[in-house]
């Protein structure tokens, strides 16, 4: 416990030391900025033509990277609810103790949540004067269970998808039933939950133009089951190969359509003359599903939704603030960890409790700064993993040599056999596991009730299989 508690300490203390100074924020106008913080659900990076994807029409974010900051190495947890704790309140997995998703079926009291006194980016922004609003998808606590969500976590106005509802699982597309400023209510087929969010959020922004405003849009899309879209089809297809398959083709239709929204989202800005008051980030909750292909030129790639390596847990991160963030590629390790302080610096907003995330303003901005060295992840069943630009070590001593200079190479999963294997480098990167698998729960005043899953889904499959690499040290 002792050490535990060091660590917290010490990270008190790094967190506290990065107080906001000079930033893009300190324009002329003397406004914070207003922050549009848009996450799309099972979307990883290789999904977009902007990293890569030859196949998938995104030419609203090919637009967003060209004018902005594009982040090479931006990284997620492996699956849903643990990526949106960790957006929402820059902790580690194994420090808030959500590491699988939170609708457990152990769960039959719905006893999962996130705890409220986990201070969020909401309630940072809030009580700094922001109004702050919320539209898409929770995932974070049953709604009849906690009817204080997402309000005390620090949203002023929501509209979420309710999951389940009377214990059925309720549409995400097409007659979704939402959860809208604390009140149930439930929408006809002709309404497509995507848009509605959207809509919302748009609302919201046309209302607030004339004070700092924070919307966070965590989408639906493109989550299974894969529907299709009421729209923009032709230009969806423009681009498919005729040996394209029939899962690809109907998610790369919600890919166009989930690109298009964020274009609502950017001329909704330019109209309202918002665009240099008004800072947009988008990125991904996880890996993209593993009944799915993406094809970037020749080299194609399976999803890896619920597997803790590359294709499990990179995702696309592109942040946009003309006159602000100079435009190009970042090479800079970026995770989502790290969201709420680099906001928090951008909006010369002080960090008043400790965090897990760095703050990475620097980066976004094009200036020198301390960059994030290593990522760290934790899942339920006690697997962890830890990556810097060249290797990646797992807790059960699978080391994988996988250099970010191609995608032939960051998405091997092709182990180093032998314990001797890069020892200089092994040694490194178990020091920092263990350092990190010593983190635990941030206090015992509530519990999570595990998924059940008992790791990711690569190294179920090799156990079950008896395959597990035997490289580790002995």
């Amino acid at each position: 416990m002792r050490q535990v508690n060091a660590i917290v300490a010490a990270l008190a203390c790094a967190a506290l030391a990065c107080g906001p100074g000079e930033t893009g924020a300190d324009r002329t106008s003397g406004r914070k900025p207003n922050i549009v913080l848009i996450m799309a659900d099972d979307l990883g990076a290789e999904t977009l033509g902007c990293y890569g994807n030859t196949v998938n029409s995104t030419p609203r974010l090919d637009q967003m990277a060209r004018e902005g900051a594009r982040f090479e190495n931006a990284f997620a947890t492996p699956v849903c609810s643990p990526t949106r704790a960790m957006i929402l309140t820059a902790l580690h997995p194994n420090r808030t103790g959500v590491l699988e998703r939170l609708d457990s079926p152990l769960d039959t009291e719905r006893k999962n949540r996130l705890p409220t006194h986990l201070p969020t980016f909401a309630s940072v922004f809030r009580a700094a004067g922001y109004v702050t609003a919320i539209a898409g998808k929770w995932h974070l606590g049953d709604f009849q269970a906690h009817s204080d969500q997402p309000a005390s976590h620090g949203f002023d106005e929501h509209c979420l998808w309710v999951q389940y509802w009377d214990g059925e699982r309720r549409s995400r597309y097409y007659g979704p039933h939402n959860w809208e400023d604390g009140t149930y209510r439930v929408h006809g087929e002709e309404t497509f939950g995507p848009d509605y969010y959207s809509d919302f959020l748009i609302d919201f922004i046309e209302r607030n133009r004339d004070r700092p405003f924070l919307a966070y849009y965590p989408m639906n899309l493109i989550h299974g089951p894969l529907v299709e879209p009421p729209g923009l089809k032709a230009l969806a297809e423009s681009k498919y190969p005729d040996d394209l398959g029939p899962n690809e083709r109907r998610a790369g239709h919600m890919i166009a359509y989930m690109d298009a929204i964020v274009g609502k989202f950017l001329d909704k800005i330019e109209e309202l003359g918002l665009d240099e008051d008004t800072l947009v980030v988008f990125t991904g909750d996880n890996g993209t599903a593993g009944n799915l292909e993406s094809r970037l030129g020749a080299f194609k790639l399976m999803g890896g939704k619920r597997t803790m390596n590359e294709a499990g847990t990179r995702v696309p991160l592109i942040a946009r603030w003309p006159g602000t963030i100079p435009a190009g590629t970042r090479d800079a390790f970026f995770s989502l960890l790290d969201v709420m302080p680099t906001l928090s610096a951008l909006a010369r907003i002080p960090m008043g409790h400790p965090v897990d995330g760095m703050d990475l303003s620097h980066s976004l901005l094009g200036k020198p700064g301390q960059d994030r060295e290593y990522f760290s992840m934790a899942f339920e069943g006690d697997v962890y993993f830890v990556r810097d630009k060249r290797f990646r070590l797992h807790e059960d001593g699978r080391l994988y040599d996988i250099p970010v200079s191609a995608n032939e190479t960051r998405y091997s999963m092709d182990s180093l056999a032998g314990k001797s294997a890069h020892a200089d480098a092994r040694e490194r990167l178990q020091a920092r596991l263990d350092s990190y698998m010593v983190i635990r729960k941030t206090d015992e005043s509530y519990s999570i009730v595990p998924f059940g899953t008992d790791g990711d889904r690569f190294k179920n499959a090799q156990d079950a299989a008896g395959q597990a690499d035997t490289d580790a040290p002995r």
